[in-house]
């Protein structure tokens, strides 16, 4: 969902409370860091995605619903980057994720 474009952000999370949303719910995969469910570069990504957003600036996190205001959240130029690193990271990541989806029969 983070990589993904501002529009399809918004539609996928009914424009509601977008920005927010991502950046708390990525944030809350540190947990996986020291778990021992991935190799150290599996972890490095996912430590450099969830900082990355610690530059996110708070007021560009709105609450509310409606399409206009969730858009101009997710189209603040401080998104850019993080897509693309998130990007990168499900690249880095697709083995663990595709092993996830495999466990979890959605594969």
């Amino acid at each position: 969902m983070l990589a993904g474009e501002p529009e399809q952000q918004c539609e996928a999370m009914g424009d509601f409370n977008v920005a927010w949303e991502l950046k708390d719910d990525v944030q809350a995969g540190k947990y996986l860091i020291g778990q021992g469910r991935l190799d150290a570069a599996q972890e490095a990504w996912i430590s450099t995605v969830v900082c990355a957003l610690e530059a996110v600036p708070a007021d560009t996190l709105p609450a509310g619903a409606g399409r206009e205001l969730n858009l101009t959240a997710m189209r603040h130029p401080s998104w850019v980057p993080i897509r693309v690193l998130a990007a990168s990271a499900l690249d880095a990541l697709s083995a663990a994720t595709a092993g996830n989806a495999r466990n979890l029969g959605l594969q």
